[in-house]
């Protein structure tokens, strides 16, 4: 067990920085083919009882599940997605840092109070302690799953797990090293060292550690994903340090005050960073560094990219709310109130659903939406009417569908279903075209339309397509 003494120098950076468990934001999951982004307008939130004081939150990469630590009581949540309903798993003292497996096989927490770390069997919700350090915080799994990282704050080490075997390697590096991320490649492991003001570089293939300065307090770390850059949030001077990964020179770049948390948009084009005094995020332009100021809410910590780059969500710890991000023009489209200070954010891996961990509320937010629009329309023109098909949307909005309707424009003519995918609008003029649009509806709200043109006629022809 961890002595008391052994955590003066975590109570000291808790007192003074405030620190934040958000290293499930720090990468941020890109699948293939994505729909179109969802409708930012119409968001619903259902509040979801979990342990105390949530902090840390990851997704399964199927989405199937979402995984919670709960500081306060010892225990790891696992909501069920797809009914909300909620599996309490007891693991150590005080976990925090959580992340799941590439293949959603195992589901690893950092265990703070006592040195351990949990590794969760997601078919059984079986638990392995594997112990490590003194203070354990943050924890990455290898692209490939053979490895976990885990800071040791208390320690200045680094535990390397291979999930092969369980067997633990400790490697020193700086002064209470807390946030951690592993390269696109697995070839390097990137840790900040906050008491020292350096981040560490470990080769994979050597364990061999590299110091390089940075900025004060640098506490969360991201990759770029093409690997090119590493991003450090530097709480005590203002700035980020961008690392190029070639050379491990360091280029700092001014923010907010206290920035704290740094995720990189899919394409690489843009880093975005949570300033805990200064109540913005700071956008950087990966190509300039140029930085642009959004003013959000009081307190923002955690933060996370949606999968297609369209938005970043952000929870604002006082103010109790989600703020979305439009990343085409920089607006906060929506600030949504959530629970008792709202501390992390993940987004489901298919954009469906945001999920945020309130601290002092006991309770997980789940931020749904409208469907993305019905996809592969198709017309079929008839004797005065058309028959229109389509295929489901693949991202529902966190919600299943209950309807959908075509309508034709002029006129106003419609059909509708509850699950059917296709349906037939009578009442046309032949020889006129019309504009028909398909939008689907779920509890939350009604999608934007896909749109196709049709002219009914008496004599058959070959259906339309939609691009």
């Amino acid at each position: 067990m961890t002595t008391s003494s052994q955590f003066a120098g975590i109570r000291f950076f808790r007192n003074t920085l405030v620190l934040a468990t958000s290293f499930a934001l720090l990468s941020v999951m890109t699948l293939s083919g994505l729909a179109s982004a969802i409708t930012p307008s119409t968001t619903a939130v259902t509040s979801i009882a979990v342990g105390t004081q949530p902090r840390g939150v990851a997704v399964s990469p199927d989405g199937s599940s979402v995984w919670v630590a709960n500081v306060g009581s010892g225990t790891v949540s696992r909501i069920n997605t797809a009914t909300n309903a909620v599996t309490s798993i007891a693991v150590g003292d005080q976990p925090r840092g959580i992340a799941v497996s590439p293949d959603g096989s195992s589901v690893w927490v950092a265990n703070l109070g006592i040195g351990t770390v949990s590794r969760i069997n997601t078919a059984t919700n079986a638990v392995t302690s594997v112990a490590v350090d003194n203070g354990p915080i943050g924890v990455a799994v290898s692209p490939d799953g053979s490895s976990v990282w885990v800071t040791n704050a208390s320690s200045g080490t680094v535990s390397r797990i291979n999930t092969a075997t369980n067997i633990v390697t400790s490697i020193t590096v700086g002064s209470f090293p807390c946030g951690v991320a592993v390269s696109p490649d697995g070839s390097s492991v990137w840790v900040g060292d906050v008491g020292s003001g350096t981040v560490s570089r470990i080769n994979t293939a050597t364990n061999i550690v590299t110091s390089i300065t940075v900025d004060s307090s640098p506490y969360n770390v991201a990759v770029s994903p093409d690997g090119s850059s590493v991003w450090a949030a530097n709480l005590g001077s203002g700035t980020v340090s961008r690392i190029n990964t070639v050379t491990n020179a360091v280029t700092s770049i001014a923010v907010g005050d206290r920035p704290n948390v740094v995720a990189v948009s899919p394409d690489g084009s843009s880093a975005w960073v949570t300033n805990i005094d200064s109540g913005t995020v700071s956008r950087i332009n990966t190509i300039t560094n140029a930085v642009t100021s959004i003013t959000v809410g009081t307190d923002p910590l955690g933060i996370a990219v949606s999968p297609d780059g369209s938005s970043v969500w952000v929870a604002n710890t006082v103010s109790g709310t989600v703020s979305r991000i439009d990343t085409i023009t920089d607006i906060v489209t929506s600030s949504i109130t959530v629970g008792t200070e709202p501390h992390d954010v993940a987004v489901s891996p298919d954009g469906s659903s945001v999920w945020v961990t309130n601290k002092n509320g006991g309770t997980v937010s789940r931020i749904t939406f409208p469907p993305q629009p019905p996809a592969n329309v198709t017309a079929t023109p008839g004797n005065a009417q058309a028959t229109i098909s389509w295929t489901a949307p693949t991202n529902t909005g966190g919600s299943p569908i209950t309807g959908y309707t075509a309508t034709a424009s002029a006129g106003g003519q419609s059909c509708t279903t509850t699950t059917a995918t296709s349906c037939t609008i009578s009442g046309l003029t032949n020889g006129t075209t019309y504009d028909v649009s398909v939008t689907a509806t779920n509890a939350v709200g009604i999608s934007d339309p896909s749109v196709i043109a049709v002219t009914p006629s008496s004599d058959p022809v070959a259906p339309a397509f939609t691009g």
